[in-house]
């Protein structure tokens, strides 16, 4: 068998070219968004310079990093024209990535941004780390690599584990982002929109297991950046006659600052709940902003459905791989730098309507269509009729006859559907975007369904051929994993751009080490391998469960490691004992209702998010990986294969 090394064409990047690259990247990436408080002093263009970085300035820079890289890396082009980078590009971003990702911004203001500064770090460092030489391996997804690099049957089945895990979270943020944008569009229920969803990506997913829709693939990306740019121009166009919303940001920060003003002078709004959209670290501290940010990035690198499905030899020439990488992060740069703009614009639009004065004796009918919908809530709670909200609304503290701020309480996603509406832009303005959203679900879940079906395919593989149709056990994983994913999407729980999150949170924590110290160090095994997906995956896994589904047990066995405060924690002693003391059935379930209330706010380590887990879990597999492998070295080989 031949080298890798041997491979015609490929790719060559030198050690010292990878290890400048990634010191560029760490800058870009992590120190220049960490930064953000000095750099704000200073001033482009009306903008704070720290957050037209973070927002849109990295984009460009890391997109111009990847082509330089490519450039240098060399390797015959294949000339394989936009067609393929476009569909990298359409599978890489998704529903959870134009809906949360904005409704997080538009939450958090500039914390937000860790999450699309994330995804398009991810794809850099996937063109700098991964491309080159997972390209160079006769395999069609990770399970093939896993085959080729470690040998043994325990790491590819293994990597299938974590990848079906992931998947769930993955496609149920995408269905219920996509779920959000057809409600609006079709005025259904929660429930039916996602099934909806669902149903349409299983049909995509199964026509595309017979047929080729590669080319289809990149057209819908260009739909849905254009139905996406047309929205934002248009919302920017009401929010003041703007029409180059990305020239325009800062004064349009400067407008939503005066809103905000104008809201608290006129009695509409208290200062708590405003949105500071340029300042750092209100409400994610600098480890957390990085633990989300490192979350998205390295889950992308290690996302199968992108691996297998764009940068692996059975898809793409081994010296095309980088530079396809690098188009397609281009295309990924343009849509995630218009995400803040899309945020503010939005937010200028509500606000606009708010301080104008909208009576609750006479809330518009758009306004409790938006409630009713689950979008958000209106003094405390979700209603139907408008007289049922000005009866609520009455009996709010300080209320004076007028909505204010604090009294709507929007979701994360539906904030990107409701703002508009309740700001009065009209409805076909809207419409370019929600279909794109629509389309993006679709795109997305048919990439992970059809790359976990490569992955189990190949695990099952003696060797590694071409292989076309529907494999019915593939099938039923797939058709498992959408109906757990339904399930999920229908919870009201997180916003989907967290869930996505944390979704990469888990590959990441499993595949990232075992795939990039595969693809860079020779002594890097099996044994190795296997250590670093038990301990990275498990860590992350029993932490996500620990702070979602079990706060109240992670709080009795690892309260100590909590951030909160001593008075939280002996309020939780003091619920817990009481629990234990309760005998009555009725007096246990109030109890335990108060318990968990109060534990799901002293449930973590060290105050990290869960998707932030990633800052203890990689490391941790990283050092595993090479301390097991090293003790398991086989002395004979000489080479990798």
């Amino acid at each position: 068998m031949s080298r890798l090394g041997d491979i015609s064409g490929a790719s060559r990047p030198s050690p010292r070219l990878i290890l400048l690259a990634l010191a560029v990247w760490l800058v870009l990436a992590i120190a220049l968004p960490l930064s953000a408080l000095t750099l704000n002093f200073f001033r482009l263009g009306g903008l704070p310079l720290g957050f037209w970085i973070t927002a849109q300035g990295v984009f460009v820079v890391l997109a111009a990093l990847a082509f330089a890289y490519a450039w240098r890396a060399g390797g015959e082009v294949s000339g394989e024209g936009p067609w393929p980078s476009l569909a990298f590009a359409g599978e890489a971003v998704g529903a959870a990535t134009l809906l949360g990702f904005t409704g997080f911004i538009a939450a958090l203001g500039y914390d937000g941004l860790a999450l699309p500064l994330g995804l398009v770090a991810g794809l850099t460092l996937l063109t700098i780390l991964v491309a080159p030489r997972f390209v160079l391996y006769p395999a069609r997804s990770i399970s093939g690599f896993f085959a080729f690099r470690y040998g043994s049957v325990a790491p590819r089945r293994l990597a299938m584990l974590i990848t079906a895990v992931a998947t769930v979270l993955l496609l149920a943020a995408n269905l219920k982002a996509g779920a959000y944008a057809l409600q609006s569009l079709a005025h259904i229920e929660m429930s039916e929109a996602v099934t909806a969803v669902g149903l349409s990506v299983a049909a995509v997913w199964l026509v595309g297991s017979i047929l080729q829709i590669r080319k289809a693939a990149g057209i819908g990306f260009l739909a849905v950046l254009i139905g996406l740019l047309v929205t934002l121009v248009a919302l920017a166009a009401h929010a003041r006659g703007w029409t180059v919303p990305y020239l325009t940001l800062g004064a349009a920060l400067e407008n939503h600052l005066q809103l905000n003003m104008t809201l608290v002078t006129n009695r509409l709004a208290d200062v708590d709940a405003l949105t500071p959209m340029t300042s750092p670290f209100l409400q994610l501290s600098m480890r957390n902003f990085a633990g989300l940010l490192l979350a998205v990035a390295f889950g992308v690198v290690a996302a199968p459905h992108l691996l297998g499905r764009h940068v692996s030899q059975a898809v793409v020439a081994p010296g095309t791989a980088v530079r396809r990488s690098a188009f397609a992060l281009a295309a990924v740069a343009v849509l995630a730098a218009s995400l803040s703009p899309l945020a503010v614009y939005s937010r200028i639009d509500f606000e606009k309507a708010l301080a104008r004065g909208i009576e609750t004796a006479a809330i518009p009918q758009a306004v409790a269509r938006a409630s009713e919908l689950g979008w958000v809530k209106i003094c405390g709670a979700r209603w139907r009729d408008p007289a049922a909200i000005a009866a609520a609304c009455t009996k709010a503290p300080e209320q004076r006859g007028f909505l204010r701020l604090q009294d709507l309480d929007f979701t994360k996603d539906g904030f990107v559907v409701a703002a508009p509406l309740i700001g009065g832009v009209k409805r076909h303005l809207q419409y370019p975007l929600l279909f794109g959203i629509v389309l993006a679900a679709i795109l997305v879940g048919h990439a992970l369904l059809a790359g976990l079906a490569e992955v189990d395919t190949e695990v099952r593989a003696a060797s590694l051929p071409q292989r076309s149709g529907l494999d019915y056990r593939s099938a039923s994983l797939g058709a498992g994993v959408s109906v757990i994913a339904v399930v999920l999407a229908c919870m009201e729980t997180i916003g989907s751009g967290l869930l996505l999150a944390e979704g990469f949170a888990l590959l990441a924590s499993g595949l990232f080490t075992p795939i990039v110290l595969g693809l860079h160090w020779r002594h890097m095994n099996s044994k190795g391998a296997i250590a670093a997906m038990l301990v990275g995956f498990g860590l992350a896994l029993v932490y996500l469960l620990g702070v979602h589904v079990w706060p109240v047990e992670m709080a009795r066995l690892s309260g100590a490691l909590s951030d909160a405060g001593v008075e939280a924690l002996d309020q939780f002693r003091d619920l817990n004992a009481a629990f234990l003391a309760a005998h009555d059935p009725q007096a246990q379930a109030v109890a335990w209702s108060a318990l968990r209330e109060q534990a799901a706010t002293v449930a973590n380590w060290g105050g990290l998010k869960p998707a932030s887990i990633v800052l203890l879990a990689v490391p941790v597999s990283f050092v595993i990986a090479i301390v097991i492998s090293l003790l398991f070295r086989n002395r004979k080989r000489t080479a990798e294969r």
